[in-house]
């Protein structure tokens, strides 16, 4: 969906390169704060925080667009990632700052429509909730809390992964805003797909009496040995990850993350989990440095051995090298169309299932 997580050819090889060379406990987060003013039901509002930031220092906000029905979808923006000098400042990995009200109304034009923050979309499960649109601009998958100073070729430069302290900044004033939501959707595409697993738990404290459903589109959280553990340990170390991830799931989710789905069921067993994706999505196998073979066979095992014994946690694989689906949900089928099988996760359909080729 436009600033997402980059479709670049030789992307796995030089991540291959780097490879080689939150904050707190839920009963530690802030209370909420200010609701926002000035909204329009049915219409985008960009709302500046200042007390959010890019990777650049320059402040971000969000887009909220108020519905006429109970329910609440937040969704997190994607746009790759990145973790030191080469990925940061050769490759350029990942979305950069500024993102504002011009960054957004850009983006809004060309690549909300189709998508599940159209509200005129038939068949949307979403049309009639209040719409949050998350950016990202943080390069941490919006798990960070760290600032760090990458040095190389071209000098010095200081990045803030702080992608998880704005989520927790946002949380804040839209609790305040919409404080008693019938349904809380938490949902990302690609880096925002992760982004949205890693601040579920922080987004579910401030909702605590909602129904609860998380929406991961391609952000797959493989089991332990299908990522590095070379690049898990530069995350933990560049983004300060262990401030969202040591509360929820301490040292399992280090070299494995899956354990951070596992804990998020567990710790909401009546939410309803979803993850989407391709079986051999051609941006994540380039990512994690996997064969479109070896992404499948991780999947496959991330499917067999976390989602299918979980009572809560479904799965909807595709067959191909497509990278997310939010974007134009009504395009993906597979048994059932996508937009049919999201209507039954969130309205509580006991025939919800997971779906593969």
């Amino acid at each position: 969906m436009g600033h997402r997580l980059r479709d670049a050819g030789p992307l796995g090889a030089a991540l291959l390169l780097a490879a080689c060379g939150a904050s707190g406990s839920p009963d530690a987060l802030p209370a909420a704060g200010e609701p926002i003013a000035g909204l329009s039901p049915g219409a985008w509002t960009w709302v500046d925080f200042p007390d959010s930031a890019c990777e650049d220092g320059s402040p971000t906000g969000i887009a909220v667009n108020p519905g006429s029905g109970p329910d609440l979808l937040l969704l997190l923006n994607g746009g790759g990632a990145c973790w030191d000098y080469f990925t940061c400042e050769v490759l350029g990995t990942a979305s950069r700052g500024p993102f504002g009200r011009p960054q957004f109304e850009a983006l809004a034009a060309g690549a909300l429509p189709g998508s599940i923050l159209d509200r005129a979309l038939p068949g949307n499960p979403f049309a009639d909730a209040a719409l949050v649109f998350v950016p990202y601009c943080t390069g941490d998958i919006h798990g960070g809390d760290r600032v760090a100073t990458y040095a190389g070729a071209g000098g010095a430069r200081t990045w803030r992964h702080v992608g998880h302290a704005n989520a927790v900044a946002f949380a804040r004033r839209l609790a305040a805003t919409f404080p008693a939501p019938r349904r809380l959707v938490v949902s990302g595409a690609s880096a925002g797909g992760f982004g949205a697993l890693l601040n579920y738990d922080t987004f579910r404290h401030y909702w605590p009496a909602a129904e609860g459903f998380l929406l991961d589109d391609s952000g797959p959280p493989l089991r332990r040995g299908a990522v590095s553990q070379t690049l898990l340990d530069a995350w933990y170390a560049s983004w300060g990850l262990g401030r969202v991830l040591d509360p929820l799931c301490a040292a399992a989710c280090r070299g494995d993350l899956s354990a951070a789905l596992v804990a998020v069921a567990s710790r909401h067993p009546s939410d309803r989990l979803a993850l989407l994706s391709s079986l051999q999505d051609r941006v994540i196998a380039g990512y994690f440095l996997l064969g479109p073979d070896e992404l499948q066979a991780d999947l496959l095992k991330l499917a067999a051995e976390v989602f299918d014994p979980s009572p809560n946690a479904r799965y909807f694989y595709v067959a191909g090298s497509s990278h997310t689906m939010l974007a134009s949900p009504a395009a993906f089928a597979q048994g059932v169309t996508l937009l049919d099988w999201l209507g039954q996760q969130v309205g509580g359909d006991p025939a919800w299932d997971s779906h593969r080729p």
